[in-house]
């Protein structure tokens, strides 16, 4: 009787778990779905979003705060004194209304590396200071079920927390090593530093932004359009990096578009004219013909 009594708790037990505490799992990532995000001080007075997701049976609300330690701990409190910053939790009722999953935002002029008046954990730099370069971690924590069905002391935390990094370090400037002729436009090639992801080609003409084009470093040379044949440009570069800081101005380079010449343009050239298919008088299909009827010529006279 009592290995009966033994056996349906046992069974009672592990049907409650498999109901209430298993595979809880807490994701947070950027709403690129990647890892991290970067942040410049453009954003300083916005916010900026993430997606968060909680799969399984969570017993409590999603926490969410931000630290500069290097790693999340259990809860915002638990961080190291003056790293943190706690953001708004997600109710247990919009994880479950929500299917488990949403976006989220936070401002990023209320990251804990910024010193604010409403905190006593006040960071040392105001956002939009230069030359700032600070990885921050954004963590989510909730809690399970215990096998009876109670809410437990188990915390699950987000396997990989969103690594944040706030930049406003200008990238090095860019160097240009080739401007070619195109018709009506300069192709530039040039060299980005390594923190780079797009180059920004700009056109002048005495010192008068006349055209530019921004592209991604691996697309290749940047070819600058809407310039004027047989006009003499000088060229510069930026380098931008993911969080929008723009290096220097490279050092000048020249170029000078110039007229594409086909075969058409270069019979032009040459004195020919544009006439009708009958005539004869030096025009493109005339000539044509004529040479056309001397070679059928002088084939039947080799024959005969």
């Amino acid at each position: 009787m009592r290995n009966l009594l033994f056996s349906a708790a046992v069974l009672l037990s592990s049907a409650a778990f498999g109901q209430f505490g298993t595979q809880v799992q807490v994701t947070v990532q950027s709403t690129a779905n990647s890892d991290s995000v970067s942040i410049g001080p453009s954003q300083c007075g916005g916010s900026s979003s993430f997606n968060w997701r909680v799969t399984g049976t969570p017993c409590a609300d999603l926490s969410l705060w931000v630290t500069t330690d290097g790693d999340c701990r259990d809860s915002s409190s638990a961080q190291t004194s003056g790293s943190t910053r706690a953001l708004s939790s997600i109710p247990l009722s919009t994880i479950t209304s929500s299917g488990g999953g949403a976006t989220a935002t936070f401002q990023v002029s209320n990251l804990p590396i910024f010193a604010t008046s409403t905190t006593t954990d006040a960071g040392t730099v105001a956002c939009g200071d230069p030359g700032v370069e600070s990885t921050m971690l954004l963590c989510g924590a909730t809690k399970t079920y215990d096998g009876l069905g109670s809410c437990s002391s188990n915390v699950v935390k987000a396997a990989k927390p969103l690594q944040i990094t706030y930049d406003t370090k200008s990238p090095d400037a860019p160097s240009i090593s080739e401007v070619a002729s195109l018709d009506k436009a300069l192709r530039v090639t040039v060299d980005a530093p390594d923190d780079a992801n797009q180059v920004e080609v700009v056109a002048l003409l005495e010192g008068v932004r006349v055209s530019s084009e921004k592209q991604g470093v691996n697309v290749g040379a940047v070819r600058v359009k809407n310039l004027q044949n047989d006009v003499t440009y000088q060229v510069e570069a930026y380098a931008i990096d993911v969080a929008g800081n723009q290096s220097l101005a490279s050092a000048t380079g020249q170029g000078t578009p110039t007229r594409t010449f086909g075969f058409y343009d270069r019979y032009r050239e040459a004195g020919g004219e544009e006439t009708g298919c009958g005539a004869t008088g030096g025009g493109f299909a005339g000539g044509g013909m004529l040479a056309a009827l001397g070679f059928w010529l002088f084939s039947r006279r080799n024959r005969s």
